[in-house]
């Protein structure tokens, strides 16, 4: 064979395999024009997408951009609306332009720290418009990937918060005074004892404030609490927290006090509350007493502080109020005594332990019958006999109070029921009444009773009063219980005469019957000048006014010999006789005559 024929016979059998290797050429170039058309159109709709997507975010979120140092690259239309600055503005500008004051030092090196390390970063930023007004944004701050800057992303959560804050004022701030109400404050003695840094706290409660609501109205009361308010703020500062536990009673946290200038610092809020005025009340000077106790030699949590300070404020009032006491051991160990005594009043009656004695009142004419003061007295397991200058302290809680009186009136009624029935002559008996038994309504509904039945006569019952009842919380009820008690016909005679501030006054608005004049007036009467004069002058001026007039203490006949010269009507004391058994008083008048 050839070569010429061998190189035909390849010639021949090429042309077959490259038109096989052609079309499958044709087929792989048509697919990959056919994927580039398809990627090409997939693009075009990521792009489409990312364009939309771009759009989307724009209308919705409030971005911009910027580089490493913060300065602002590029805004959208929303950042310059929500912010009141123009794109210009803000265009090379740092985002502290946008500082609102709201948020501290650490809450932007965290910020700062967490971007710096290309993580993304979120929270709330309260920012200041150019206007000078608060908004929200919920922020997310993404580090770019070259690390050429950031893209922050915000949407407006302005109203959100403002309702958030709304409900957090609600449930933390006082409405009238603006302070930090009751849960607030505690919350923040808790926080102050968690520093674990001296600090004192301080309870303020206002002097006679109930007079200030029943006399000017509940108004006047509402604007005296917001002028303590005022004067706390205005006394304290910023520094210290301020807080209204409730009613008229208000808080302070003093801080950085160890002791050393805590008296000089309360007496100088005394000061500031004496001279601040109240808006629409004229000739008000607001006067407060004022417990304090310390961190943590006092109390170790905000509870016990706040207790030892409620004892010293109770030491502040026992001392005659309008000044401030810091708290004591020895106030909590009276506190503890007092608590006891409740307990064991209560036993009493439960017991049958408590009964009443009554010593005679002897009018000096000796024209009219004789009249009696019931007095309480408790017999002890040991025997022994107390009266109520012991336990008087009882009394402050109304509702042993009330008790207490529940049971004299029963048990004076019950005098007044047989004393009538056995025909024993007397003028009326007499019953110290407390704050309690007129906040008790039971107690004067029971007297209306016992007078619009028949069973007794309202001038056969007496209810003593003391000033101290009218310069109290209580006086609105004293009053009114007066008042109604008068309408029955009840005798209503003014106890201890003398020994206030307001006794004149008194006689003047009130429906007195009789004055009591105090046994500390007629002990010298005889030998001191002016305790005399004093006397006197009261005789005289009680019977222009046209009440009757009970000297107390008479222990001697030369001051009863006095007293019926000064005219005075009726005499009370040993030197007529002590305290007597229901038989020893029946029998008492009896032998000595109802008149």
């Amino acid at each position: 064979m050839s070569v010429q024929r061998d190189a035909s016979k390849f010639r021949d059998g090429a042309s077959p395999i490259g038109d096989e290797e052609g079309h499958r050429l044709d087929r792989e170039l048509a697919m990959l024009q056919s994927r580039s058309l398809l990627q090409s159109g997939r693009l075009q709709q990521l792009a489409a997408l990312a364009d939309f997507q771009r759009e989307a975010l724009d209308a919705a979120a409030i971005v911009a951009v910027t580089d490493r140092a913060g300065r602002i690259k590029s805004v959208n239309a929303k950042f310059c609306e929500l912010s009141g600055y123009s794109e210009s503005e803000l265009i090379g500008a740092n985002h502290r332009i946008l500082a609102s004051g709201e948020h501290d030092r650490a809450f932007f090196q965290n910020l700062y720290r967490t971007i710096s390390r290309g993580d993304v970063w979120h929270d709330v930023i309260c920012n200041r418009a150019k206007c000078g007004r608060l908004y929200w944004v919920d922020t997310t701050i993404v580090p770019h990937r070259d690390r050429s800057g950031y893209t922050a992303i915000r949407f407006d959560v302005t109203p959100q918060k403002e309702a958030e804050q709304r409900l957090w004022r609600l449930a933390n701030i006082d409405p009238l005074t603006r302070l930090a109400n009751r849960r607030r404050f505690l919350e923040l003695m808790a926080v102050a004892t968690c520093k674990g840094l001296p600090f004192a706290t301080a309870i303020l409660d206002i002097d006679h404030f109930k007079d200030i609501n029943d006399s000017a109205g509940h108004h006047a009361g509402d604007q005296l609490l917001v002028a303590v308010g005022e004067a706390l703020r205005a006394e304290l500062g910023e520094c210290d927290s301020i807080g209204r536990l409730g009613g008229d009673e208000f808080a302070v946290i003093l801080h950085d006090e160890d002791g050393t200038q805590l008296q000089q610092r309360l007496d100088s809020i005394l000061v500031a509350l004496q001279r601040k005025p109240v808006s629409g009340v004229e000739d008000c000077t607001i006067q407060a007493s004022i417990g304090a106790a310390l961190f943590p030699q006092d109390g170790k949590d905000a509870a016990s502080l706040l207790k030892s300070a409620d004892l010293a404020l109770y030491a502040a009032k026992q001392s005659g109020r309008a000044c401030a006491r810091r708290f004591k051991p020895s106030y909590r160990e009276a506190a503890d005594q007092r608590a006891g005594l409740r307990v064991a009043i209560s036993h009493a009656m439960e017991r049958n332990e408590l009964f009443i004695l009554y010593q005679p009142i002897v009018n000096l004419a000796g024209d009219q019958p004789m009249a009696f003061e019931a007095l309480l007295r408790w017999r002890r397991n040991d025997g022994s006999i107390q009266t109520p200058a012991t336990f008087g302290e009882v009394f402050e809680d109304e509702q042993i109070a009330a008790e207490i009186g529940n049971f004299v009136l029963t048990e004076v009624l019950g005098q007044i029921d047989r004393w009538k029935a056995e025909g024993v002559p007397f003028k009326w008996i007499a019953i110290n009444a407390t704050l309690g038994d007129f906040r008790a309504r039971a107690f004067i509904d029971r007297i209306a009773d016992a007078v619009e039945s028949g069973r007794i006569s309202g001038e056969q019952l007496c209810i003593e009063i003391t000033e101290g009842m009218l310069l109290d919380r209580g006086a609105k009820a004293v009053r009114e219980a007066v008042d109604r008690l008068n309408a029955l016909g009840v005798e209503i005679a003014f106890d201890d005469f003398g020994t206030g501030f307001a006794s004149l006054t008194h006689l003047r608005q009130l429906p007195i019957n009789h004055v009591k004049i105090d046994r500390s007036f007629i002990e010298a009467i005889c030998v001191d000048g002016k305790d005399r004069v004093i006397v006197e002058s009261v005789i005289d001026l009680a019977h222009r006014l046209g009440l009757k007039v009970v000297a107390e203490g008479v222990e001697q006949d030369a001051q009863a010999r006095l007293l019926r010269r000064l005219e005075c009507d009726s005499i009370q004391g040993f030197l007529i006789a002590p305290a007597l058994t229901e038989a020893l008083a029946t029998d008492f008048v009896r032998r000595d005559g109802g008149g």
